[in-house]
């Protein structure tokens, strides 16, 4: 059993297992649990106990007879609890006789299951995209639940409890009646209060890929129906990439003799470090609504151009955010948010990306055992660096106007901002020329207004300057009075090419020497066409003129 067929017998298993009383086609049910698991501060409703009043024993023989042959499980024990109102199933196995591989459920506990309304979803005649909801259960609760007999290039699985909610699918099921995208007819067939997961446990494993483990005592997603999802919440979620041997090696024979050297050094933990670790005490993404591209789905069509409310892909906040690097922490984040996720026809209108409260561990980078390289780090401050920074990205695409604009700042490291600013992007002129032929519509419209980067240094060079001195020998001193001369020297060569690039070159020299801000700025005189642009490219030397790039230093 393939990591894959795993995913689609567990869907096969939803499907089944589906309740609900009809529900709107574009919003998902709502019960007392989900209306709990949407708090991203309250409990996990696995946490409580549930009971279903006047229930009734299922046939769960009835039940499983409903799959497909080759999905259907075994079992060791079904029982009715009364107490619960649940039909509790011991010993649950989806096996694959050809691999050995399965998935074990401990203990499953059915609420409410209606065997009838199953039949109708299974054996609707011509169902119509818009066929009415069916409800085939309450809840359905997995109790410890892993997989066995997958080898080390499937991914391993243990999970403490899994909760189905207020599951709801038309008739006619998830292949509805055939057309459309797969995907999008799976969405809009299937109405979920929620899915809970309990005590995550995952990794995965290949001999040309890192290891990559997950794990995560409280995962929730909440209201999912008619293209829209109201919430994914995670608590202490926690990640880790650790890097196998051959990794490592792949990686220097990509990146050349040059760069191996400086991985074998006390700088390899910023190329390529062994083991890496994030930490998230909460995770909360809400208000995605795919909906108006599902209808474009279940059509089969890719959306027109002057399709609009196609994704919008809501807000995302990740709070107190722990970097480890080899078991040392490198790096904490109080906040990261994602907002304004905004798309006009397929493209992104509107995003903003924020982090707030910063503190960076540079020394984190460097084995314990390199104190030389420890001790220049921690000199030059390296060792707690606050920061904040932003990333927002507008575009209209009435007006063809767009920006780029993403800030950095770190108190006594450095200071990095970048500004893009375009025009020409008008969607409906690129639409047309689309349906004209053009090739490359985007290029033939698009123009550059201007681009601006600053980089101020406070430490930084510093910093740099010491960790060269240990890497190739020498003082930092010596090193950074020797460097402006070889930069001057080296572009030297390139002189005759243009007249603008001594003054480029002398620029980056004093930048190098003096510190303060390399300001690089690219104003053509009128918009420039990208296809302007990709032309200068076939003669570089014209390229500083063409966009009108200055380099400038101020101490």
């Amino acid at each position: 059993m393939t990591f894959s067929k795993f995913v689609l017998a567990g869907v096969a298993a939803l499907a089944l297992t589906a309740c609900g009383k009809k529900e709107s086609d574009s919003t998902a049910p709502t019960t007392q649990s989900s209306q709990q698991a949407a708090k991203a501060d309250a409990a996990s409703p696995l946490d409580a106990e549930f009971r279903l009043k006047d229930a009734e024993p299922i046939d769960v023989a009835s039940l499983f007879a409903l799959m497909p042959a080759d999905s259907r499980p075994t079992y060791e024990s079904a029982a009715f609890d009364s107490g619960l109102g649940a039909t509790v199933v011991s010993g649950l196995r989806f096996a694959d006789n050809d691999d050995g591989e399965s998935v074990v459920i401990e203990r499953a506990e059915f609420y409410g299951v209606d065997l009838e309304a199953i039949e109708r979803v299974k054996n609707a005649v011509d169902p119509a995209p818009d066929a009415p909801f069916e409800t085939v259960l309450q809840k359905v609760r997995f109790l410890n639940v892993k997989t066995e007999g997958f080898d080390q290039e499937e991914a391993s699985i243990a999970i403490g409890g899994i909760e189905i909610d207020g599951l709801a699918i038309r008739q006619g099921g998830v292949e509805g009646n055939g057309e459309g995208d797969e995907g999008a007819r799976f969405f809009n067939a299937v109405n979920l209060a929620g899915l809970y997961f309990k005590d995550v446990s995952m990794d995965a494993e290949s001999a040309d890929a890192p290891l990559f483990a997950l794990s995560a005592p409280d995962i929730r997603i909440v209201g999912v129906g008619g293209g829209k999802l109201d919430a994914v919440i995670a608590n202490d979620l926690e990640y880790t990439v650790t890097q196998s041997p051959e990794t490592l090696e792949a990686m220097n024979d990509v990146m050349g003799p040059q760069a191996a050297l400086l991985m074998s050094g006390p700088l390899k933990n910023i190329l390529a470090p062994d083991n890496q670790r994030t930490v998230l005490k909460s995770f909360e993404w809400r208000g995605v609504d795919m909906s108006g591209l599902l209808d474009w789905g279940l059509k089969g069509e890719a959306p027109p151009m002057e399709a609009d409310n196609l994704i919008d892909l809501g807000d995302i906040t990740a709070r107190d955010v722990e970097s480890f690097i080899a078991g040392r922490r490198v790096a904490t984040v109080e906040e990261v948010t994602m907002t304004d996720g905004d798309f006009t026809w397929l493209a992104p209108s509107s995003i903003r990306i924020d982090t707030k409260g910063a503190v960076y561990d540079l020394t984190a980078y460097v084995p314990e055992t390199e104190e030389a390289a420890l001790k220049a780090l921690r000199d030059n401050g390296l060792d707690q660096v606050n920061g904040d920074g932003y990333m927002e990205w507008r575009w209209n695409d009435s007006s063809g106007v767009a920006n780029l604009d993403y800030v950095a700042t770190t108190e006594g490291l450095a200071d990095f901002s970048m500004a893009l600013d375009l025009s020409g992007l008008k969607l409906k002129e690129i639409a047309k020329a689309t349906e004209e032929g053009e090739a490359k519509p985007v290029a033939a419209f698009g123009k550059l207004n201007n681009f601006t980067l600053s980089l101020t240094d406070e430490k930084a060079l510093d910093a740099i300057f010491a960790l060269a001195a240990l890497q190739m020998g020498g003082s930092p001193e010596d090193l950074r009075v020797s460097a402006p001369a070889m930069i001057r020297l080296s572009g030297a060569q390139f002189a005759q090419m243009n007249a603008r690039l001594p003054d480029y070159i002398d620029a980056v020299a004093d930048f190098v020497a003096k510190g303060g801000t390399l300001e690089i700025s690219a104003n053509p005189k009128q918009p420039l066409a990208f296809s302007d642009l990709q032309g200068a490219g076939a003669a570089p030397q014209d390229l500083p003129d063409t966009i009108n790039l200055t380099v400038t230093h101020k101490e």
